[in-house]
C-alpha cells in the first residue's frame, strides 16, 4: 500500500475552501494516490460548532452580533463543541488513510497531541494535556484545540494552535464548552516564527511520527513470527 506523505501550506482560506480541500485529499487517500495529505492554513473569522456543539449553548451572542464581528457561524462534522478560527492562528488538517499506517483511531489522535506536544516543546516552551479538558495547556491556560472526524478509516479536520490570533475572539464562545477559558498563544511566549515556518516543522515532526509507526507494526509482525 502507498505510503507516501505530502504536506502544503494553503494561506489564508474561507471555511468553506478548507472543506473543499479537505474532500480532495480525502479523494486521494481513497484512490490510494497518497497516504496522507497534511494542510496547514489560517482561516477566515469563523466560529464552527462540532457534533456536540449547539448555538443556545455554546455562542454567547446572536447571530446578527456574530456577523456584526464578521465571524461566520458553520456546524461541522468534528468531534467536540465549539470553536473559533481566525487570521493568526495555525490551522493544521492531517488528512490520512489510517489503514496504511496500521493506526486505529485512539492511537492516531494520540500520535497527533504527541507530535504536537513535543513539537511546543522543542520551542522551550512546557506544555501538557488534562485529562480533563481536551486540548494541550501552558500553565492553565490552552494553546492548541483538537477535533478529528474519522470515517471509513480515513481522517479530516484537526488541530487549531494560537500563534498570534486575537484572543478576545473567544469571549463570543465557550470554548470546548467552557466559559472563559483561559487561553494562551505561542507568541506571548516568544515565538516569532510564520505560520508556514510552523506549518513545515510540525509536518516534517508529524511525518517522522507517521513513519515511526510503520516501522513499529512491523517490527512487532518480525518479533510474533
Amino acid at each position: 500500500m502507498n505510503r507516501n506523505i505530502e504536506s502544503r501550506y494553503l494561506g489564508t482560506l474561507s471555511y468553506s475552501a478548507g472543506l473543499r480541500r479537505q474532500a480532495e485529499a480525502g479523494l486521494r487517500l481513497e484512490s490510494n494516490e497518497v497516504a496522507a495529505e497534511v494542510l496547514g492554513l489560517e482561516h477566515e473569522p469563523v466560529v464552527t460548532l462540532g457534533v456536540r456543539g449547539r448555538f443556545d449553548d455554546d455562542v454567547v451572542v446572536s447571530s446578527a452580533e456574530l456577523g456584526l464581528k464578521g465571524f461566520e457561524l458553520r456546524q461541522t462534522e468534528r468531534g467536540g463543541q465549539a470553536t473559533l478560527h481566525s487570521p493568526g492562528q495555525l490551522v493544521i488538517y492531517p488528512c490520512v488513510n489510517l489503514r496504511a499506517f496500521n493506526l486505529g483511531a485512539r492511537t492516531f489522535v494520540d500520535l497527533v497531541q504527541a507530535t504536537t506536544a513535543e513539537w511546543i516543546r522543542a520551542m522551550g516552551i512546557a506544555v501538557h494535556a488534562d485529562s480533563l479538558e481536551p486540548g494541550l495547556f501552558i500553565d492553565k491556560s490552552k494553546v492548541a484545540a483538537f477535533g478529528f472526524k474519522i470515517s471509513r478509516g480515513l481522517t479530516s479536520h484537526g488541530i487549531a494552535v494560537n500563534v498570534s490570533n486575537d484572543l478576545g475572539h473567544f469571549d463570543l464562545i465557550r470554548t470546548c464548552g467552557v466559559r472563559g477559558q483561559k487561553l494562551t498563544r505561542l507568541r506571548d511566549h516568544g515565538v516569532n516564527l510564520s505560520l508556514e515556518a510552523l506549518f513545515l516543522s510540525w509536518a516534517k515532526a508529524f511525518k517522522v511520527k507517521l513513519s515511526n509507526s510503520v516501522e513499529s507494526h512491523l517490527t512487532d509482525i518480525d518479533a510474533s513470527n
